[in-house]
């Protein structure tokens, strides 16, 4: 009896390692799996920050928003107006962002549900596109192609408004950072606009609960910081002397940095790749 279960003890144990090996997935499985969104609001966080780094200094330069919109929309009401003075064109430029803004919209929403919106593949290709827009609006700036300085002639509008195509293509990225929040679940760091949230904290039934029982609060109030951080950054690198320029530098820098990150991100237990 002794020998028999000597005997069967090392056919037990060698198939306990066998047991717990996890299955390898290949390239495509990974690149198809969809991502675990436990933790992903410090990404969401993250773009915030991101905001508030593009729209102080597109704002200083230029005197409009690349994601806010709401405040394009009055400065294009402002337009019908001729106001604000001095800045006859601020209209367009405006209306410009808005457009490129939804056209964007559109654009990263459709595609990205198309192919699993939460997939491995699909956010790692989202946020790389976003970072190429960004470095080609940013690298003609620092070319000085493009008006972004009080000192530059045509800052409010020369003939050519040759500053509406890094607008446009600033903008068109944005909207790249709320379609991947919504995406991950986190409506509550909508990542571009602001005013929804302050009424969402404020009339939060749970507002004045500890830190560990109203996590949406948290995540608003974090959401609020991240952007105000962002924008008192931007507008010290617009005033360094790396001008607007470095400030777009690093938000192209920390969106390719996510973009990696997507790669590495634990996958969704319940991920049965993209959906067709």
């Amino acid at each position: 009896m002794a020998d028999q279960k000597s005997s069967a003890q090392p056919d037990l144990e060698a198939s306990t390692p066998a047991q717990n090996e996890r299955p390898k997935r290949s390239f495509r499985q990974r690149w198809t799996q969809t991502v675990d969104n436990k933790y992903a609001d410090l990404i969401c966080l993250m773009l915030c920050l991101i905001t508030g780094l593009c729209d102080s200094a597109s704002y200083n330069a230029w005197s409009c928003f690349l994601a806010m919109q709401t405040g394009n929309t009055v400065f294009l009401g402002l337009g019908a107006s001729s106001q604000p003075v001095g800045k006859p064109w601020g209209w367009l430029k405006s209306l410009v962002s808005i457009a490129a803004f939804f056209i964007g919209s559109f654009t990263f929403a459709n595609i990205t549900r198309y192919f699993n919106a939460r997939s491995r593949g699909t956010l790692i290709c989202s946020f790389l596109a976003q970072t190429i827009l960004i470095v080609i609006a940013d690298a003609l700036i620092e070319a000085d192609l493009i008006p972004h300085t009080s000192s530059d002639a045509y800052l409010t509008g020369g003939r050519l408004f040759l500053e509406l195509i890094p607008i446009a293509l600033l903008a068109f990225q944005s909207s790249g950072s709320i379609t991947s929040s919504r995406a991950l679940g986190y409506n509550e760091i909508p990542t571009v606009v602001l005013t929804s949230v302050y009424f969402d904290t404020a009339s939060d039934p749970k507002l004045a609960d500890g830190p560990t029982s109203n996590v949406k609060r948290n995540r608003r109030i974090g959401g609020v910081a991240f952007l105000l951080i962002g924008a008192i950054i931007g507008r010290w690198l617009s005033r360094s002397s790396g001008g607007m320029q470095s400030a777009l530098w690093m938000a192209a820098g920390l969106k390719f940095v996510i973009g990696v990150i997507w790669w590495f991100w634990p996958g969704s237990v319940e991920s049965t790749g993209a959906k067709k």
